[in-house]
């Protein structure tokens, strides 16, 4: 179990890594999958050999990011944490990458129609490039919505 423990805290190291996070926040994020039962800070920090502070900020990015809840325990003062499905998933990524472009154009649309015809003319150019940059996450979420589709119909 040790090997398989191993190379899942690798795995999720790894991943958090590509996604622009630190290691140490796929290591937490592992430790808490892996897991059985809610984790508290304390089990976390047996677990890893990382400080409180550390195992603390790791967890808080998790929790705000949606890759994990904390979870109440009865007669329990302390936080509990335990795993949400979909580490990084993609489609949360590029659905996060698509609604901020969009938000973008929108305001760019409503600057365009206040502006004077030369501002007008290089918003419309840079709004152009800018909704092109709008259509790589929009088709990654159509095809994880297929992939979603065909995986739920088996």
């Amino acid at each position: 179990m040790d090997e398989v423990k191993k190379t899942i805290i690798e795995l999720f190291s790894e991943i958090a890594k590509i996604h622009g996070l630190s290691k140490s926040v796929g290591e937490v994020y592992a430790v808490v999958f892996l897991s059985d039962k809610p984790l508290c800070i304390a089990d976390i920090m047996e677990e890893l050999g990382m400080s409180k502070g550390n195992v603390s900020m790791n967890l808080n990015k998790l929790e705000k990011i949606g890759f994990i809840k904390k979870v109440w325990i009865k007669g329990e003062r302390k936080n509990y944490y335990e795993s949400v499905d979909g580490f990084s998933s993609f489609k949360d990524i590029a659905k996060k990458k698509y609604d901020v472009i969009s938000k973008a154009c929108d305001k760019l649309e409503e600057l365009k129609e206040k502006s004077d015809e030369n501002e007008r003319e290089l918003i419309s150019k840079k709004l152009k490039h800018i909704k092109k940059m709008r259509d790589v996450p929009k088709k990654i979420l159509e095809v994880l919505e297929n992939i979603d589709s065909d995986d739920n119909n088996d």
